[in-house]
């Protein structure tokens, strides 16, 4: 009894290989995608619309911490407290008065944000301070969008920051280490190249694996040998095999009515191509009129089968279309066949992939056979 093996047979890496390597091209084109896919908006989100462009000023100050009665330093401001001094009352007041050339309890808050031209709550937003290795270096940083307002609130703030010492028994001296003539524009941390990669590799990788599990899954015949292994019918080859005719010899009677497994498959230029060849065959079934009962007239000295007539033993050539989905219907036409007591004697690998059959069968690594996959028909 015939039995199919394709549920137990092995992977045929050198097979699985060179699909991989047809399928090349659209895994480079889903890297290409991915990259435009992910950095393109990236860059339209980071450079394009954007935020505007910032300006920052950066003074580092020296602070002397003043000794106590016993001899001992008193204990120093830290990172945390420096951030919130600066952006307090104490601090943001009198910025403020600076800017506003006013002086200071000689107007109200109200009218220092006019003369200043900005407002407390936008003046906080503007400042951040830090301490670095050093407790004794504090640094500040003013960050705006217009560089000479920027450069306005850094002068104000050095002078609040001098107030500030004056008025603070642990603080001996402040002195400037290095204060900027102008403010300098931020460079903004845009990695658009990073996200052109990411989406290429992500993109790439899904491809890669859809393309593998595609392959793997695929009950498709490729090749002559997939199908002698999973059905155990030998096959004459493609149209263009050199062993076509020996093979047409030995394993054909003369007659054989051709069986077409694939409804798109023209048994009218399968006949007149295998004629050719010098290979002369009977009536065409297509798999659905198999079933159905009936047949096509196929040629001189070929008879049609009248409606319900069911001849035993009939002797079969199938066609199979290479790379279809058809593993099914192959199955089901050997199933059928096997019930009425007819044979698949051989089959025939039609519109074959003959680059991919030339980089199977070659003598050489698969990783080299590359350059014949894709070559197709081109002849011989």
């Amino acid at each position: 009894m015939w039995e199919c093996r394709y549920g137990r047979e092995t992977l045929d890496m050198r097979l699985f290989v060179l699909l991989l390597l047809k399928k090349a091209p659209l895994i480079l084109f889903a890297g290409i995608l991915g990259a435009l896919g992910i950095g393109g908006p990236y860059f339209l989100l980071k450079v394009t619309f954007g935020p505007a462009k910032e300006y920052e000023a950066v003074t580092d100050f020296y602070i002397d911490y003043a000794m106590q009665e016993d001899g001992t330093q008193h204990t120093y401001i830290n990172f945390a407290t420096w951030n919130q001094l600066v952006k307090d009352d104490v601090f943001t007041d009198r910025i403020l008065t600076h800017m506003s050339g006013l002086t200071e309890g000689g107007a109200d808050l109200a009218a220092l944000e006019q003369a200043a031209g900005i407002t407390k709550e936008e003046l906080r937003g503007y400042l951040s301070a830090t301490v670095l290795s050093d407790t004794r270096i504090a640094t500040t940083t003013v960050r705006t969008n217009d560089p000479a307002l920027t450069v306005r609130i850094e002068k104000a703030l050095v002078q609040a920051m001098f107030d500030f010492g004056e008025r603070q028994k642990e603080i001996a001296e402040i002195r400037i280490l290095q204060e900027p003539t102008e403010a300098s524009l931020v460079i903004a941390d845009v990695r658009t190249f990073r996200a052109c990669m990411l989406g290429a590799v992500v993109f790439a990788f899904a491809a890669s694996l859809y393309v593998s599990l595609y392959c793997v899954l695929d009950e498709g015949i490729h090749i002559p040998a997939t199908f002698e292994r999973r059905f155990g019918t030998p096959m004459l080859g493609t149209i263009r095999s050199r062993e076509l005719s020996v093979l047409a010899g030995k394993l054909l009677k003369g007659g054989e009515a051709l069986l077409a497994v694939d409804e798109e498959t023209d048994l009218a230029q399968v006949k007149r191509a295998l004629a050719e060849k010098g290979i002369l065959t009977g009536v065409s079934y297509g798999l659905e009129e198999l079933l159905e009962g009936t047949a096509e007239e196929a040629g001189e000295g070929a008879s049609a089968l009248k409606e319900g007539e069911n001849p035993p033993d009939r002797k079969f050539l199938l066609i199979v279309k290479a790379g279809a989905h058809n593993g099914k219907r192959i199955e089901k036409a050997f199933h059928f066949c096997e019930k009425c007591g007819d044979t698949i004697e051989t089959a025939l690998l039609w519109e074959a992939d003959e680059g991919l059959i030339r980089a199977y069968e070659m003598p050489e690594h698969v990783f080299y056979a590359w350059r014949r996959v894709g070559k197709g028909k081109r002849g011989e």
